[in-house]
């Protein structure tokens, strides 16, 4: 029974490891079409980024031999490799690029890459932007990825933005759209709780939180396990119904303030986190922590939880 997605390096390393600098002889080869990158026939004379060759027993090859090698290389990096397919390279490119600059691991990377080649291969010629399509695409893969990858879609737009394209939410939104009246794949919609993890450690590693935590009487771990559980009860109290199409990143920062607070009641203590330092460690405006606390303030109470 297949019971999670896994995905292999698609590289294959023939011969020993290299360690260090020594001249023993290794070839990686490529067992397919990488999904990151537009591939070429395979493989790379010497390794992907080397200036200077060897022989197949680690010996320096002559300078006029370095040169024409050098030369070669240079040659079927660019557009021969590239051939017809340059907006897809551009488009692999910068999904590198913002990988990068998310922090996503290559599994998120890897199965955008596969979502955008299924989408531009299943809709020949009507993809009219590579980049907003490898954008939504990014959106797709976070999105199963669930609290694996918990990016919303303004982060996504603004990373986008900052490599130097007009990429904004309501064109993502659109593109998704028409997507998936072509396609019929579409991104599913973000759940509260896929966005725990992410916010715990916001505010656990954020310093004055941490400092608070201790001058309250709390070990860190305790309190952290504490307030994941209420996080946890307090999303299980409220429905669906009652959030309505408030943005779950900030609903979850929001009960994370709320938990807080009914943890403090619990125990005894005085609670970690306002709405200010909650806002501090969060990025979330401290108007909209308010907001949704106000909202779910009369549910929690009705269901018999003291909150101070």
């Amino acid at each position: 029974m297949v019971i999670s997605r896994e995905y292999v390096f698609p590289t294959y390393q023939m011969g020993e490891e290299r360690y260090g600098d020594t001249p023993e002889a290794s070839v990686y080869v490529s067992l397919g079409n990488r999904m990151h990158i537009v591939d070429g026939l395979g493989s790379y004379i010497g390794f992907h980024k080397d200036k200077y060759f060897q022989d197949a027993h680690g010996q320096a090859l002559t300078a006029r031999t370095q040169k024409k090698f050098k030369r070669l290389k240079i040659i079927y990096s660019t557009r021969i490799r590239i051939g017809k397919n340059e907006a897809k390279y551009r488009a692999l490119r910068t999904l590198n690029h913002v990988s990068k600059l998310l922090m996503l691991n290559e599994q998120v990377r890897d199965r955008t890459a596969y979502l955008y080649k299924k989408v531009t291969s299943e809709t020949a010629g009507s993809v009219g932007n590579n980049i907003l399509l490898i954008a939504v695409c990014l959106l797709m893969a976070v999105r199963e990825f669930k609290d694996g990858a918990p990016i919303t879609l303004d982060e996504i737009a603004d990373v986008f933005e900052k490599c130097g394209h007009r990429v904004n939410v309501r064109a993502m939104v659109r593109e998704a759209l028409r997507l998936k009246s072509l396609t019929g794949y579409a991104p599913e919609i973000r759940k509260p709780k896929d966005y725990v993890p992410r916010v715990l450690s916001m505010l656990m590693n954020n310093a004055r939180v941490s400092s608070k935590i201790k001058s309250r009487g709390w070990d860190l771990k305790s309190y952290e396990n504490a307030l994941r559980e209420k996080i946890s009860t307090v999303l299980e109290m409220i429905p669906s119904s009652k959030r309505g199409g408030r943005n779950p990143f900030i609903f979850t920062v929001s009960v994370a303030y709320a938990s807080d607070r009914l943890i403090a009641a619990e125990y005894g203590k005085s609670p970690v986190l306002t709405q200010k330092l909650t806002s501090t460690a969060t990025e979330v405006a401290e108007y909209s922590i308010r907001d949704h606390f106000g909202m779910m303030k009369k549910i929690i109470e009705l269901s018999g939880e003291v909150v101070q």
